[in-house]
Formats: C-alpha cells, sequence, structure tokens
C-alpha cells in the first residue's frame, strides 16, 4: 500500500522517539476536560517510522487545559506503550510489553483506559494502521484494519462493531469522531457497524499516503468552544490541503466525512436501488457503468456517487432513477465534506461500496456481513452477474456465434440451477420470438438449452 513508499526515508526519526524520556504516570484524580483525542496507534508492521512521525506532529499542538492527546503505539519488533502527549513532549506513561493490537479486544481495553484516566465531554477516537475495507488478495480474505504483524491478527469488520458498541458502553455515550487513518476504510459496509456507536466518521475510500494524517494541521483547527462537527469538517479540509502542495507535500488521496446518524437513510435508499435494479433488466447499463466508474486501489471497491449518476444517464425506467435520486438525496444528507486530490480521484465522492464486475471476482464471504444480512445490495449484485451472463449468451447467439453457448454449458457456472433456469427463459424467449434467428442457429441452441436443463 502507498504508506509504505518511502518508509526508509523516516528511519531516522525512530530514535528521537526511543530517547524521549519516561514520565510517570500522573496518580491524581482524572480532570474531566473537554476532548480527548485517542490515537491506537499499531505500527507493530512495516508503518513503524510512520508512527513515531504522526506522534511528533502530535507533539506540535499537544494536551493543554482543555484537550488531552493520548496514544498506544505498539512499535515494530519492541513493546507497546500508552503516552501522554504535550507541546514539545512525548510523555512514556507505561511500557506495556508485546501487545496484540489486532485483537479487537485490546482496542475496547484501551478506550477504557482513555476514560478512565482522561475523561473528557467529547472523545475523538483514531484507528492507525494498514486498512483494507473490504478485499481479498490470494484467496485469503484479508478485510479489516489493525493488521499486527507479530501476532498475524487484525480487526475484522464484525469485531470493529463488536469493540465499538463495547466502547460506547464504557464511554457511556457515543464516540463523537471516529478517524480511519488507514487506507480504503470509508465503505457503506465499514459504516454500516458504526452506527448507533459513532456520530461522525472521518476516512479514505482510497489507499492513504504514507504520511497519513496530518495531526499538527488537524489539531491545530480544534479550540475548545468548537462544535463535533466543525472540528470534524475541518480535519478533512486540513487533510486534503496537506497534499495539495501544502505540508505533507502533493499525492493523490481522499478524505470525506460522514454523519452516521444519516446512515439508515443511505441503506434505505440503497435497499429501494436494489430492489428496482432487480425487477428489471439493466445488466448492460451497469456493465458500462462499472467500467467507467471510479475505482480504488481495490478495483471492486466503488465510489457509490458516481455509480448512481453514471446509471442515471444511462437508464430510462423511471423506477430505477427514482430509486437513483433517493440514494444520491441520502447520500448528500450523510456526507458532510469530502475531498479528494489529483484527477485519478476526481470521481471520489466521500463513501465507497462493493461493486465487483463479474461473478469470478465476487467473494462469497461478502454476504456474511452485517450489511448484507440487513439489505439486499448482494443480492442485487448477484442477480446483476445472472442477467449479465444471460445477455451476453443471447447477444452471441443473436450474432450467429455459438460458442460462448457451448462453453457455458460445459462449465463450473451449470452447477448454479437458478442461473441455469434464468439463462434457459431468456434464451428461449428469443429463439421464439418474431424476429426470428437462422435455422441451424435455433436447432443448437435448443439442443444445448436441452443439455442445460438435464444438469
Amino acid at each position: 500500500m502507498k504508506r509504505a513508499v518511502s518508509i526508509f526515508g523516516l528511519f531516522f526519526l525512530s530514535l528521537s522517539f526511543i530517547s524521549s524520556p519516561v514520565f510517570a504516570a500522573n496518580t491524581a484524580a482524572p480532570q474531566q476536560k473537554e476532548w480527548t483525542f485517542a490515537v491506537y496507534l499499531n505500527a507493530d508492521n512495516n508503518l513503524d517510522p510512520f508512527g513515531v512521525e504522526d506522534q511528533n506532529e502530535m507533539a506540535k499542538v499537544g494536551s493543554n487545559d482543555w484537550l488531552n492527546v493520548v496514544t498506544l503505539i505498539d512499535r515494530e519488533k519492541g513493546p507497546a506503550s500508552y503516552n501522554y502527549i504535550t507541546k514539545g513532549k512525548i510523555q512514556k506513561l507505561k511500557d506495556l510489553g508485546e501487545l496484540d493490537m489486532g485483537d479487537w479486544h485490546q482496542l475496547v481495553t484501551f478506550a477504557k483506559w482513555v476514560k478512565a484516566s482522561y475523561p473528557a465531554n467529547h472523545y475523538a477516537l483514531v484507528i492507525w494502521n494498514h486498512g483494507s475495507g473490504w478485499k481479498k488478495k490470494d484467496h485469503a480474505v484479508t478485510r479489516g484494519i489493525s493488521y499486527d504483524d507479530s501476532s498475524n491478527n487484525h480487526i475484522t469488520t464484525a469485531q470493529l462493531g463488536q469493540a465499538l458498541g463495547e466502547i460506547k458502553t464504557a464511554l457511556g455515550k457515543n464516540i463523537d469522531i471516529l478517524g480511519f487513518d488507514a487506507c480504503l476504510m470509508q465503505m457503506a459496509e465499514v459504516a454500516f457497524v458504526c452506527r448507533e456507536k459513532v456520530d461522525y466518521i472521518v476516512g479514505s475510500e482510497e489507499t492513504e499516503p504514507g504520511k497519513g494524517t496530518p495531526y499538527d494541521d488537524a489539531l491545530k483547527t480544534l479550540t475548545k468552544t468548537t462544535p463535533v462537527e466543525d472540528f470534524a469538517k475541518a480535519w478533512v479540509k486540513a487533510y486534503i490541503a496537506s497534499y495539495n502542495h501544502g505540508s505533507q507535500g502533493y499525492e493523490a488521496c481522499t478524505q470525506s466525512l460522514l454523519k452516521v446518524s444519516e446512515l439508515d437513510g443511505v441503506i434505505d435508499a440503497m435497499n429501494g436501488f436494489a430492489k428496482a435494479a432487480i425487477a428489471g433488466k439493466f445488466a448492460n447499463e451497469f456493465t458500462t457503468a462499472l467500467s467507467q466508474v471510479q475505482k480504488f486501489a481495490e478495483p471492486e471497491n466503488v465510489d457509490l456517487i458516481h455509480l448512481m449518476n453514471l446509471l442515471k444517464v444511462s437508464v430510462n425506467d423511471m423506477a430505477l432513477k427514482t430509486a437513483i435520486d433517493k440514494v444520491l438525496a441520502a447520500c448528500d444528507k450523510a456526507i458532510l465534506a469530502n475531498g479528494n486530490i489529483d484527477d485519478t480521484m476526481k470521481n471520489a465522492m466521500g463513501l465507497a461500496v462493493y461493486f465487483p464486475p463479474d461473478s469470478y471476482a465476487f467473494d462469497s464471504t461478502y454476504t456474511s456481513l452485517e450489511f448484507c444480512q440487513a439489505g439486499m445490495w448482494d443480492e442485487m449484485i448477484q442477480d446483476f452477474f445472472k442477467k449479465k451472463t444471460s445477455a451476453t449468451l443471447v447477444s452471441s447467439i443473436e450474432k450467429g456465434d455459438m460458442s460462448v453457448l457451448r462453453d457455458f454449458v460445459s462449465s463450473d457456472s451449470t452447477s448454479n440451477q437458478d442461473l441455469i433456469k434464468f439463462v434457459i427463459g431468456d434464451i428461449n424467449f428469443r429463439l421464439h420470438s418474431e424476429a426470428g434467428l437462422p435455422a441451424n442457429v435455433t436447432a443448437e441452441a435448443s439442443n444445448l438449452i436441452g443439455e442445460l436443463s438435464r444438469k
């Protein structure tokens, strides 16, 4: 991922952290402040020097009489520690030894420590590490966040939801802002598990640059009286500005802000869209849109708003157009801030979703997500695959090319009885329509679908 690009150039930054003095923890009763900014900084991997750099950025602003800045950092091949960051100082409060920060229980433990030691009216919790949103690699399911190289463990999407639920209980309130300083996490599937546990989410649809969040730039925008939503918007703005020839140079990136209370409206609208799509035949329109839509480092991740805009132009069905308008209106309420850098990301509009263009790229374990269990997006994707396959077969028959149907009859796809039934119905309809086909084509197609029906 991009975060590893310039890692060796940051080696010497780690030395400054190692030599930082260790401070004893304050044993006085904790003072309730206005804000606690807490970073779960899993650097037990190749991002280690970036973790050191980011703590140094936090120290450019640091804690004050109304703000706590705290971290749990786990170094690569080194011990983890709790840290309290003041202006110019990274105060190590306690060495914790080796921790498995890929264990979601450890995230909960950190949040409970934050609540007990640094209570506040408002909490920003950042999960810092590699992220994958939803992806598969070499047929291994690796979606999630917080990859720990020592344990080879990570927090899955489902576990993230569990952790956030327990953190809400510990805090006695929703997390005000959940920041994903990690790649590919601003997805509908991930945001879904944050519902009723988090108020706002700041994250990236695309892979993040190696330097990640500009913590000094973001924290400078926060004052004691800054409303939560305003801080979250400023955070996004600072992130984008830092990569537009700003403090972190120039690099393609995305960053957006979701208002979680509006996500139910987005999900409801997506379900309405899925129902309308399943009710018709739009394989050609979907295929074209998926070839043009904004994709990210994982090409099965597409921008939801851009997909809707492309389909709105190409479809003529009023029911589907109405459903598209509802998705766009719901997203407009949920996405409060969005930015992107570079023409390659110009159609990144704030929220990604999983939609592979072909059935071979579909990960069947996707259907186990809470997002899929509660909605119809996965069913719509599979319905699209079915209709796309059938449309391709019918089109080839109309051209007199029987090789595509022959290959399909002999392929593994014929184990899918629902697909077979649909294909047979479509081909039979075409063979017996008024616009007839050559007799030899009709005869061979009839024989082949006869073979299909006996499978």
